[in-house]
């Protein structure tokens, strides 16, 4: 498996080499061999016409670049993951329900944010860029997608491209020939219950790795899971997309965590169509017991991660080394 990593939210410009460059250690101490970088761009709302970078939000040219640099100096491939987010959602909004006024202008804005990244993909030496996440509107003009895919592989002709598609909707993108890879979620509904056992989370996922990769062989390409994650609440086998469904830390969440990547990992290792995963995510936060979000951070669920990582890292590969980040 190529891409074996952790993904990081570059979400603040405040000491960004000083928050970011750490984690990338942490990162390959864990035994990871990849971290996605994800960068935000916002709309104020989904009816929104303009994309913009927030400085506030995003690090500096030079900054991204000083990050990428440090992360393959400690051997970790980089993927480049620019997101569209928004800044003030109008009820249940999200990224994946935009209907801009003018499309064609949304389209030349949101070609100006990825070709952004894609420069600085290429400048810093990343492996892999992803041309958007989760945009289910946009997915109905492949047309666009097909002409900005080939303008960024232009900008970014080393590396490799995919898209992030929702775990519920990736059969109907149709631009899947032009890219490299399969990028997909993972934030399948796996239990009616609160912290179900991990042979009944198995169970679940069984039909769900079936039917994915029957699919995936019609279509030809690796898959990339780009955001494989769980929040460490009771429930999040349920409803593994909603952050805030139970936003409570118990003994029960961090156990339902952990068992969600124990079964993740016993049903998806060994499969040669999957290229890659990346687990959601690492934070400058402690993670621990008192924290219910995404991050395995000081939780039963890293330790598990830690097995994983070592049992899929090949003996000859290099061991991390520190890096200077200033």
């Amino acid at each position: 498996m190529p891409y074996r990593g952790v993904a990081i939210q570059c979400a603040s410009s405040y000491r960004a080499v000083e928050t970011y460059v750490p984690l990338l250690q942490e990162i390959a101490d864990l035994g990871a061999n990849c971290v996605l970088l994800a960068f935000p761009g916002h709309m104020e709302h989904a009816r929104s016409q303009a994309i913009y970078i927030d400085a506030r939000k995003v690090p500096a040219r030079d900054d991204i670049l000083r990050i990428i640099r440090a992360a393959r100096d400690l051997d970790l491939q980089v993927m480049v993951m620019p997101v569209v987010l928004l800044q003030v959602p109008r009820g249940s909004e999200w990224r994946g329900v935009i209907d801009p006024p003018k499309w064609d202008k949304w389209w030349e804005e949101y070609e100006r944010f990825v070709l952004h990244f894609a420069d600085l993909a290429r400048e810093g030496g990343a492996a892999a860029l992803l041309v958007g996440s989760e945009l289910v509107s946009t997915e109905k003009q492949p047309e666009r997608w097909i002409e900005l895919i080939e303008r960024t592989r232009r900008r970014f002709p080393e590396g490799k491209l995919g898209y992030s598609a929702n775990w519920d909707h990736y059969r109907p993108v149709k631009f899947w020939d032009r890219l490299d890879f399969i990028g997909m979620t993972s934030y399948n509904k796996l239990a009616d219950d609160n912290v179900p056992t991990v042979a009944d989370l198995i169970e679940r996922w069984r039909p769900i790795r079936a039917d994915i990769l029957e699919w995936q062989r019609k279509i030809g390409k690796p898959i990339v899971m780009t955001e494989v994650g769980w929040c460490s609440q009771e429930g999040a086998a349920q409803y593994p997309w909603n952050y805030y469904h139970n936003q409570n830390a118990t003994p029960g969440g961090l156990e339902e965590q952990r068992r969600l990547y124990e079964a993740f990992i016993r049903v998806w290792s060994d499969t040669p169509e999957l290229a890659g995963v990346i687990w959601w995510e690492w934070t400058a936060d402690p993670g621990g017991p008192s924290d219910f979000g995404y991050t395995p951070k000081n939780k039963p669920a890293e330790q598990v991660l830690r097995k994983w990582f070592r049992s899929t890292r090949p003996t000859s590969q290099p061991t991390s080394r520190p890096t200077d980040p200033h």
